[in-house]
């Protein structure tokens, strides 16, 4: 019975440790009641319009996974993974669970190197428009502004990747660091690029630093994402500032999400702790129908 108890616990700790994992360069935060009306984002032509009448004082930001790129691989799209499939992976791998640095550095690999592509590639034009009408725009983004596992330098390796898709923020905004916010692994949330890293803050919070910083008021703030808790965040710091707002939550990426298949995510699992790479579902999928065989 004692040996059933304590096995109870070992689960309910790995579940909770893998889920740390999971949430590497992202930080949640469920505090957030919905205090906004924000409108349902299908495809970003739903508001050519907005942008064609966006003016120079008009700051126009955006978040980036699920908002302008998503994985085209389950296990690197789902970051709360079932919770079965957190205690077989724990049970399996219990002294690479309890050591945050190795889950670091797993979790590092698969996001740098599972593919991504953007979803609706009209964005990336309606950016380009935007600031050739002088508009500000930025992206937002909940990832640190330091180094974690593999990347060592995760705001560059972001801002490259997007460069990399035809997306660039850059060029309006002069690189800062926030040093009035709390720090987090000797950094503080920042602007690289023309893209803000919250490092652990809310994104109302490290908008705000940001137009502190800055010494920007603009007439307006239009901001995309998917997620309705980050919406709040920014809405509830424009609020604060009588800075009229305009949300849209982005369900775009949601329409072709990957299948998950445990199987398959236990599968590369194993391949990139053993082989330190990524093994992307379709290859996956193949060894699983024994079409496929890897040395």
């Amino acid at each position: 019975m004692i040996k059933n108890k304590f096995n109870k616990i070992k689960y309910l700790l790995l579940t909770s440790f893998l889920a740390t994992g999971t949430i590497l360069f992202f930080n949640y935060n469920s505090k957030l009641k919905p205090t906004g009306k924000f409108q349902k984002l299908n495809s970003y032509s739903q508001v050519q319009d907005l942008f064609d009448n966006c003016t120079p004082n008009t700051l126009i930001i955006f978040d980036i996974d699920d908002t302008l790129i998503t994985a085209t691989d389950a296990f690197a799209n789902d970051l709360w993974h079932p919770w079965y499939f957190q205690i077989i992976a724990g049970i399996k791998y219990p002294k690479i669970i309890f050591n945050k640095e190795k889950i670091e550095w797993i979790a590092s690999m698969v996001i740098q190197q599972s593919k991504r592509y953007v979803f609706d590639p009209d964005v990336i034009k309606y950016i380009k428009q935007l600031q050739n009408q002088k508009c500000m725009v930025v992206a937002l983004s909940f990832m640190r502004s330091s180094s974690v596992g593999i990347i060592k330098n995760l705001p560059e390796w972001r801002a490259n990747m997007l460069k990399d898709f035809g997306i660039d923020f850059s060029g309006q905004f002069e690189n800062a660091s926030f040093t009035k916010l709390p720090a987090y692994k000797n950094s503080y949330p920042c602007l690289y690029k023309g893209i803000l890293c919250t490092n652990k803050q809310s994104k109302g919070t490290t908008l705000g630093a940001f137009l502190d910083y800055y010494n920007l008021n603009p007439d307006k703030i239009i901001f995309f994402d998917d997620r309705t808790d980050q919406l709040n965040s920014v809405f509830n710091e424009c609020k604060k500032r009588n800075i009229d707002f305009c949300g849209f939550q982005v369900l775009a990426a949601y329409k072709n999400r990957p299948t998950w298949n445990t199987n398959r995510a236990l599968l590369q699992l194993d391949f990139i702790i053993k082989n330190s790479s990524w093994l992307s579902d379709e290859m996956a999928d193949q060894i699983i129908r024994g079409q496929l065989q890897i040395q």
